[in-house]
Formats: C-alpha cells, sequence, structure tokens
C-alpha cells in the first residue's frame, strides 16, 4: 500500500541505514505531523525547516511534499469534528500511517488531532501528541455532547491513554499544562511551546477616516472583546471600564474610550456612561465596526478573553495583537494575560474588578507618551523575540530529543517508503 506523494520501495538518503540505528541530531529530526488541515501546521513546519528539521505532512486528504502545502495550494476544505465519526477516523488514520513505514522514514510522528494520535500510539514506538484543547472540552463546547456525559467521559479516557503512551506531550499555553497533568500526562514529557507569531500578518491598518481619527492630542483607549458577548461577565468587565475612565478623564480631559460590545447590551451600557457624565467621551462598537479602533489606539485594555470557559486557558488574543503591534497594554492580572508575557514585558498589569487602580494606571499612561511608546516597542521585541519561527523550531527540537530518548522498542521492519522533505517557501 502507498499514500500520495510518498512512492513505495523508496526511501530518503537519509534513511539509507541500518534497522534501528538512530543517530539523529537535533537538526535533522524527520518528523511526520499528523493534521487534518495542513494549514494549521504550516507555521510550526516553517519553524522547523528554519532549524534545519525535514517536516513531512499527512492529512486524511493525502500525504507528501510539505511544500505543496507551504506554497498555499490545499484545497480541503475544513470538517467540522465528528465524535462519531472519530473512530472511523483511527482506524483510516492507522491505515495511512503504517502505509509510510514511520519506523524507517521518520523519527517520530507529530500528531495533531485526537484521531491522528489514537492511531499513531498505537502503530509507533515514538509518538509527540499535540493538543490546544481537550477532546471532551472541545465537543463540549462544540454542542456535540454535555459535560460529564457518557459519551464525554469515554473520549476523555480515550485521550488518557493517548497522553499516558505518548513519548512528549506539546501544549500550547500554561493554562493547559495543569489540565494535561490532571489527566495524566506524566510532567516531565509536557512541553510548552507557544504559537510562532504568523510571518504573513502586517502591520494595521492606515489610520480611517473619521470618525475615529484621533484629534491632534486626544489618546484612545481602546477596550477589544470588553462586552463582544452578551453575558454579566463581560457586561461587568465594561463597566469597570466605564468606571475607570471616569476617573482617569478628570486627569487626561482629551482622551477617549472605545469599546467593543454587542449590540444588545450598547442600551444599557450608553445609560451608565451617561451616568457617570462621559458619554460624550465614549463609543460602543460592534464587532465589525471595531476593526476600525485598531489603528488609532494609544493604549489597549484586556480583561478576559472572550469565548467561554476554554478560552481562559489561552493566551488572550487581545494582548497578542496589541504587543505585536507595539500597542501599550494594560491587562488585567489574569493567567490567559500572564500567558502571553510571563513577567510583564511590554505591559502594565492592573487589578481585575478593581476601577480605581485601573483608572490610575490609565492616567499615568495617557499623560506619559514616552513611558508608552517605551512600553509598547518593549512589548513587540519581546515577542518578535521569544515567537519567532526559529526560536520556535528549537523548542520543538527540545521536546522531539526528550521523545526519541523514551523511544519504545520496534518490531520487525517492513518494506520502505520515501517521505520527500518540505523546503521553505521563502
Amino acid at each position: 500500500m502507498s499514500v500520495k506523494g510518498f512512492p513505495q520501495g523508496t526511501q530518503p538518503p537519509s534513511a539509507h541505514r541500518a534497522h534501528g540505528v538512530r543517530k539523529t541530531r537535533a537538526s535533522t529530526w524527520r518528523v511526520i505531523h499528523a493534521c487534518e488541515h495542513a494549514r494549521d501546521v504550516l507555521p510550526v513546519v516553517e519553524g522547523q525547516l528554519a532549524v534545519g528539521m525535514r517536516s513531512y505532512v499527512m492529512t486524511p486528504q493525502g500525504a507528501g511534499d510539505a511544500e505543496i502545502y507551504l506554497s498555499g495550494t490545499e484545497q480541503a476544505e475544513r470538517r467540522p469534528l465528528s465524535l462519531l465519526r472519530c473512530w472511523q477516523d483511527v482506524r483510516n488514520w492507522r491505515r495511512s500511517i503504517l502505509a509510510c513505514d514511520p519506523e524507517l522514514a521518520a523519527d517520530l510522528i507529530h500528531a495533531h488531532s485526537f484521531a491522528a494520535g489514537m492511531a499513531a500510539v498505537r502503530s509507533c514506538s515514538c509518538v509527540v501528541y499535540d493538543l490546544h484543547d481537550c477532546i471532551e472540552d472541545f465537543a463540549v463546547s462544540t454542542g456535540q455532547c454535555e459535560s460529564g456525559s457518557w459519551m464525554g467521559r469515554s473520549f476523555r479516557a480515550a485521550e488518557q491513554f493517548i497522553l499516558a503512551r505518548a513519548a512528549a506531550v506539546i501544549i500550547h499555553s500554561l493554562g493547559m499544562k495543569k489540565m494535561v497533568e490532571e489527566l495524566g500526562a506524566p510532567p516531565e514529557n509536557i512541553f510548552v511551546i507557544p504559537d510562532p507569531l504568523p510571518h504573513e500578518e502586517g502591520p494595521l491598518d492606515p489610520i480611517p477616516s473619521q470618525p475615529l481619527a484621533p484629534g491632534p492630542r486626544t489618546i484612545n483607549f481602546v477596550a477589544p472583546q470588553v462586552a463582544a458577548i452578551a453575558s454579566e461577565g463581560y457586561t461587568q468587565a465594561a463597566r469597570v471600564a466605564l468606571e475607570a475612565f471616569a476617573q482617569a478623564i478628570r486627569e487626561v480631559p482629551r482622551s477617549r474610550l472605545v469599546l467593543e460590545s454587542h449590540p444588545s447590551v450598547i442600551p444599557g451600557l450608553e445609560r451608565e456612561a451617561a451616568g457617570l457624565g462621559i458619554s460624550a467621551r465614549v463609543l460602543f462598537l460592534d464587532e465589525a465596526a471595531f476593526t476600525s479602533a485598531w489603528p488609532v489606539a494609544h493604549i489597549v485594555l484586556a480583561f478576559g478573553p472572550a469565548g467561554g470557559a476554554t478560552a481562559g486557558r489561552h493566551p488572550n488574543p487581545v494582548c497578542l495583537k496589541a504587543m505585536r503591534n507595539g500597542i501599550a497594554l494594560l491587562a488585567a492580572d489574569l493567567p490567559p494575560n500572564r500567558d502571553v508575557s510571563p513577567d510583564g514585558h511590554g505591559c502594565l498589569w492592573f487589578a481585575p474588578n478593581n476601577p480605581r487602580d485601573l483608572g490610575a494606571r490609565m492616567a499615568f499612561l495617557a499623560a506619559n507618551a514616552g513611558f508608552r511608546k517605551t512600553l509598547g516597542n518593549t512589548g513587540r521585541l519581546y515577542l518578535l523575540e521569544t515567537r519567532n519561527i526559529a526560536v520556535i523550531g528549537r523548542k520543538y527540537s527540545d521536546a522531539y530529543r526528550h521523545a526519541t530518548s523514551r523511544r519504545k522498542p520496534a518490531g520487525n521492519d517492513p518494506g520502505v517508503v520515501m517521505l520527500r522533505p518540505a523546503a521553505s517557501c521563502g
């Protein structure tokens, strides 16, 4: 049996060696990325290419040279997760993985989905399991089962099996580290590797026309996602922002607050702003209109991330976007925000649900343009230094070194197939 892109009976030059002899250097790992969609792993693949690895991509639609995917020609549409389809996917993944003869043609399998991970740990001697969310939580968040249901518990037990058998487990946030430890992953096998910055992301859009173009000395505070979901928790964060701004504006009158808000909560928040006497200096925008606020932002306010319980285990995208674009950041001292900058590089922390503390820091930043600029530049530099693809590639190399040191004894090796190495897209 052969897999698309992997001609049967041939192998790359690096695979011509005696069976069982593995003296791979860190810079030449041969990795099969088993993923549902190639586009999801392209930043990882590029980082690995940057440090000399040989990466390959395998998807349910086929497998082969990752250069095809790096060129942006993947045509497969994204399939939604289906628990009912998962076990059939496991059988299909196992056939595809075994057809590639990973014990000889690669140093390890890097599985990026539940089905690929289950198939790999049952078929291969060295597997790295990569997850952004636990399968049970993801199924609950997409409405496929209820929390604590029989189906959810069964998939939780299955994922525990994967975590116990994997030679290394890669997660992308400190919030997920606690979760996989609770599921039974050995702490020494867990590697926290942040997602690399997408290299294609450019600077923010040019300053738009009125009404959001800043005046000659207007300081714009912007609060993304603060009330983007119509729930009490998010509207409470918006109230904190309004009270803090009412305090700050006394010291910096030439300032404005722009809040991303769900249309259903805007009337109530407008009444609260009127009660605080700040209506003329506050603007509420829905998600679509709020995109025009980013280019004119001087200071970004980050509260908790939107998206429910699972979002709280991941780095807050608001912090990432502000720091990526060199904008001064005021962030609530919460784990999803600390996940972006654990030591506070590029941001000032404020006490959650404390408008007085937030207001004092807003006034300080608004009145100190030099410090504001330094804070923004520091945040951008920190992300570029810690999340560039080369740095992330070396972190993966460390995880792979650990995984191969825990390789299980392999059985007899069947015939070999060729894996064509990925090439950088430039």
